[in-house]
């Protein structure tokens, strides 16, 4: 799936060696993170940051008919190594598509400087997830290449990892690496994303809450 995150053009900070976040408090820590508001014109989407919540140490994610909602993380990273605490409410509406990413720098150079969808969920009964690397093809379209699907009861908590590196990328759950990329890897810097894009006509509301994360690179 392509996914257009216009809203975040020019996130920046200095490369932190490592970094967790708990989610502690009760709002977003805006040095560390962004969530999107707004109108996306290019994928069509209503970004609401008010649906992106923190409380009881939890980052929670709603996605409903009114709108959608994404954070980004403002440390661009070439190469990194991230794992997130994460479970998926049902049930789930269709139409609504959860993602966990790696986003360019820089909105305009999509997709010659690629996208990796490390998770990215279709299943509605949140039993399984796909992963994605996109990148630009010989014509300078966008191109990508698929893990698969991997099963797990994605209701529970779960640890969805990923290590990326320049010769390859690997996604893991609970430390078990299910997909090795070593083709089209992107090369320049990016981004943590976490988000819920809409894909098609909603019929019911979108959840994800997240305990942690853990990102070094």
């Amino acid at each position: 799936m392509v996914v257009l995150l216009v809203l975040v053009a020019g996130c920046s900070s200095a490369p932190a060696p490592g970094e967790s976040e708990e989610f502690d408090g009760s709002s977003l820590d805006s040095t560390h993170w962004t969530a999107y508001d707004g109108f996306n014109r290019a994928s069509g989407e209503t970004w609401r940051a008010a649906q992106c919540t923190v409380s009881g140490g939890v980052l929670k994610l709603r996605a409903d008919s009114s709108g959608v909602c994404g954070v980004a993380s403002l440390t661009q990273r070439t190469y990194a190594k991230a794992e997130v605490r994460a479970r998926f409410s049902v049930p789930a509406g269709q139409g609504l598509a959860p993602v966990f990413l790696y986003w360019p720098e820089n909105d305009g150079d999509w997709p010659q400087a690629g996208e990796i969808d490390w998770l990215e969920c279709y299943d509605t009964s949140r039993q399984s997830f796909g992963s994605w690397i996109h990148y630009a093809g010989l014509s300078g379209a966008d191109d990508s290449d698929n893990a698969g699907d991997f099963r797990v009861d994605m209701t529970q908590w779960h640890t969805y990892g990923i290590e990326w590196s320049a010769s390859q990328v690997q996604v893991s759950v609970d430390g078990q690496v299910w997909h090795v990329y070593t083709a089209h890897i992107p090369r320049g810097p990016m981004h943590l994303a976490f988000q819920i894009d809409r894909i098609g006509a909603v019929t019911g509301p979108a959840e994800v809450e997240i305990d942690w994360v853990h990102e070094s690179g």
